[in-house]
C-alpha cells in the first residue's frame, strides 16, 4: 500500500510543473473530519479523512476505528482530449449500468417532479466516501475515443474488477449525433458473472426449489433516441432496456422496460413501463424478482405568472401515477404523487402529497375487486433565498393504515417530522440542520426524536477543511 501512494505521489508531482504552465490548478488539499454522534464517548463514531487532487491524480483517504478506506484516480482528461484514459483503484463504489442491472425495476418514489426515467449509459465507479467501510478493494478502468473525425462520435469502454463478483464486469457505450446535432443515438451494454448465495430457504416440497451457491452470468443492454427541435422548445426521447440473468439450473430469463419522454416548451409527457414475466428471477445482486408488470406516467409543467414586479414568478406542477400489476399474487400496489411549486429569485415553496393504495383481487387471473388506502404523506417545502444565507423549512406527515403498531392497537399511526437548514453563501460553507421526528396515536406523542448536524467547509486557494459535528438524541428515553 505504500509503494502504491508513494508512485502515486511521484507521477502527481511531475505534472505539477506542467499543470503551472496553464491556468489548471496545480495542486488542492482537502481534510476531513466527522463526529457522527458527539452524544456517544465511542471513538468508532469518529472519522477523519484526506483528498490530494492534481490535474492527473487524485488521492482520497479516510479513517475510522479499526476501518480504513483507500482511493487513487488516475486521469489524462485534462491533457489529451481525443483519447482520455481513467484508472481508480481502492474501495470503490460502482454505479451507472450497474445499479440498473441489480435492480432493473420502475422507481416507486413518491416525488412528483421526479420522472425516475434512465438514461443509456455504461459502468461508472467512484472513490470511496468519508462514511461507508464495507466496499472491497477493486480496479475500475475506463477509456474514451472521440473527436477523431468530424461527426460527433464517441466510444467508451469500461472495466471494473472486483472480489464481490466472479469475473470482470465490463461495459461499452457508443454515441452519435445526426442532422446538427438535434438527433442523438446511445447504444450500451454491460456484462459480467455475478456471486449468488443458496437458497437455503426452500425445500423439495415447495414450488421454489433448492439450489447451491454459485455464480451466474448477467447482462444489461439499452438503446435510446432523443431529438430537438432547432430552437429548443420541442423534443422526443425513446429508450429500450432489456437484462438477461442466467438461472442456477441453466437457461436464461430476461426482462423488459420502456421509457418515453415528449417535451414542448416547458411541458414533459412521460410513461415507462416494465415486464418481468419469469418466476423467481435472480438478478446480479441476487436480488430475486416476482413476475410482474409495472407501469409509471406523469407530467411536469412549468409556467411563468406575470406580475408587476420585475422578478419573474414560475409555478411547476407535477403529478404521475405508478402501478405494479403482481402475475401472481393477488395484491396489487397503486400509487398518485401529485405537488405544485412555486419559485422566484427570492423564494421557493412546494406542496407535495403521495396517496398509496392496494389493490385486491380474489386470485391472481382475476381483475380486483376490492381497493385500499395503504399510506398518505403530505410534505410542505419552504426555501429562501437572500444574500449572505438560505434557510429552509421542511414539514411532513405520513400515515400507514391498516399496520398494527408496538401497543397492539389497530390505531393508525401518524409519523411527523420537522426540519429546519440554513446554509451560507459566502466563501467559507457553513451548514446546519436540525430535525425533530415523532409519531401521533390516539391523542399520544411518542417515538420523540431530534438530531442537529453542523457542516462546515473552509475554502482557501490551494486549501479546503470540511468538518461534520452530528447529534442524535431519543426523547422517550428521558421520561
Amino acid at each position: 500500500m505504500k509503494k502504491i501512494i508513494l508512485l502515486t505521489a511521484i507521477f502527481s508531482l511531475s505534472f505539477i510543473c506542467l499543470a503551472g504552465q496553464s491556468k489548471i490548478q496545480p495542486l488542492h488539499l482537502e481534510l476531513f473530519c466527522d463526529f457522527s454522534d458527539i452524544s456517544k464517548a465511542d471513538d468508532s463514531q469518529k472519522t477523519g479523512g484526506l483528498k490530494i487532487s492534481t490535474p492527473l491524480m487524485e488521492i482520497k483517504t479516510a479513517n475510522k476505528k479499526d476501518k480504513h478506506n483507500l482511493g487513487l484516480c488516475f486521469s489524462t482528461e485534462r491533457f489529451i482530449k481525443q483519447f482520455p484514459v481513467e484508472i481508480k483503484y481502492g474501495n470503490l463504489s460502482g454505479g451507472g449500468s450497474l445499479a440498473k442491472l441489480h435492480s432493473p425495476e420502475l422507481s416507486s418514489g413518491t416525488s412528483p417532479f421526479n420522472s425516475g426515467q434512465i438514461n443509456t449509459g455504461a459502468l461508472s465507479a467512484s472513490l470511496p466516501g468519508y462514511s461507508g467501510f464495507s466496499k472491497p478493494e477493486s480496479i475500475f478502468a475506463q477509456m474514451k475515443l472521440k473527436q477523431f473525425s468530424d461527426s460527433p462520435f464517441s466510444f467508451c469502454l469500461n472495466t471494473w474488477i472486483s472480489p464481490d463478483y466472479s469475473s470482470p464486469v465490463l461495459s461499452a457505450i457508443i454515441s452519435d449525433k445526426f442532422f446538427s446535432r438535434q438527433l442523438i443515438l446511445n447504444a450500451s451494454c454491460t456484462a459480467g458473472k455475478f456471486f449468488y448465495d443458496a437458497n437455503s430457504s426452500s425445500s423439495w416440497f415447495l414450488d421454489s426449489p433448492y439450489y447451491h451457491e454459485d455464480s451466474h452470468y448477467c447482462s444489461l443492454y439499452q438503446l435510446s433516441a432523443e431529438y430537438k427541435s432547432k430552437n429548443g422548445k420541442a423534443g422526443f426521447f425513446a429508450g429500450f432496456t432489456t437484462a438477461f440473468y442466467e438461472t442456477p439450473f441453466g437457461p436464461y430469463n430476461s426482462v423488459y422496460r420502456a421509457d418515453v419522454k415528449l417535451t414542448i416548451k416547458k411541458t414533459e409527457l412521460y410513461s415507462s413501463a416494465f415486464i418481468n414475466p419469469c418466476e423467481d428471477l435472480l438478478t446480479s445482486s441476487g436480488k430475486k424478482l416476482t413476475p410482474s408488470c409495472q407501469f409509471k406516467a406523469g407530467l411536469l409543467t412549468k409556467k411563468p405568472l406575470i406580475t408587476k414586479n420585475t422578478n419573474l414568478i414560475f409555478i411547476k406542477f407535477g403529478l404521475n401515477l405508478y402501478s405494479r400489476i403482481n402475475l401472481t399474487d393477488s395484491t396489487h400496489p397503486f400509487r398518485i404523487n401529485s405537488g405544485i411549486q412555486l419559485s422566484s429569485d427570492l423564494t421557493s415553496l412546494s406542496l407535495s402529497f403521495s396517496d398509496s393504495f392496494n389493490l385486491h383481487s380474489p386470485s391472481p387471473v382475476l381483475a380486483p375487486d376490492e381497493i385500499k388506502n395503504s399510506s398518505i404523506n403530505i410534505q410542505i417545502k419552504n426555501s429562501w433565498y437572500f444574500k449572505l444565507v438560505n434557510p429552509s423549512l421542511l414539514l411532513s406527515a405520513e400515515t400507514k393504515f391498516n399496520e398494527e403498531n408496538s401497543s397492539g392497537s389497530n390505531a393508525n399511526p401518524v409519523k411527523y417530522k420537522i426540519q429546519l437548514s440554513t446554509t451560507n453563501n459566502t466563501k467559507h460553507k457553513i451548514g446546519s440542520t436540525f430535525t425533530i421526528a415523532f409519531s401521533s396515536i390516539e391523542n399520544r406523542i411518542t417515538d420523540k426524536k431530534f438530531s442537529a448536524a453542523l457542516n462546515c467547509k473552509m475554502n482557501f486557494k490551494a486549501l479546503s477543511f470540511t468538518g461534520k459535528v452530528s447529534f442524535e438524541a431519543d426523547l422517550d428515553k428521558g421520561e
